[in-house]
């Protein structure tokens, strides 16, 4: 079992969690899917897909969130932002804060997009995770590695 502290006041942001490969995005494979519930007219869910399980988390070796870079190859802008976090379930986070700074609080009608980068902070006020909880998209959190050290 694996527990994330703030690097800056070494304070637990996270429960004890088990270790598990990242789903894959291009199939359904591994994603987890609490029974979803009918949409209204508006396509709204109380049972958004969310990446993972509570209390799993999985290392995204991958790239991840801003700045966004064009890609030569295919003309579109992709993520280039820290590689390493450690993707969890929305609620796995513990004592959390909304980032002081309102712009980064971006969302829409249900919650946060994170589409500008961090959007959480540590109790401390150290600059720590990025939750995407809109219902338009994939609900996680992710640590960012440089703000937080994992111990197993």
């Amino acid at each position: 079992m694996t527990v994330f502290r703030c690097r800056a006041c070494r304070r637990a942001v996270t429960p004890a969690l088990a270790e598990r490969p990242l789903p894959d995005p291009d199939t359904d494979d591994g994603w987890y899917r609490p029974q979803a519930s009918p949409s209204d007219a508006k396509g709204h869910s109380d049972g958004p897909i969310v990446r993972m399980a509570p209390g799993t988390f999985a290392v995204d070796p991958e790239p991840s969130g801003p700045p966004y870079v064009l890609d030569g190859p295919s003309g579109l802008l992709v993520e280039s932002g820290p590689r390493g976090t450690a993707v969890l379930h929305p609620g796995d986070g513990i004592g959390l804060e909304p980032h002081p700074d309102p712009a980064m609080r971006r969302g829409h009608c249900c919650g946060m997009d994170g589409e500008w980068g961090p959007n959480l902070v540590c109790a401390c006020g150290a600059v720590i995770a990025t939750v995407s909880s809109d219902c338009s998209q994939v609900q996680e959190l992710r640590l960012r590695p440089e703000a937080v050290e994992r111990c197993d």
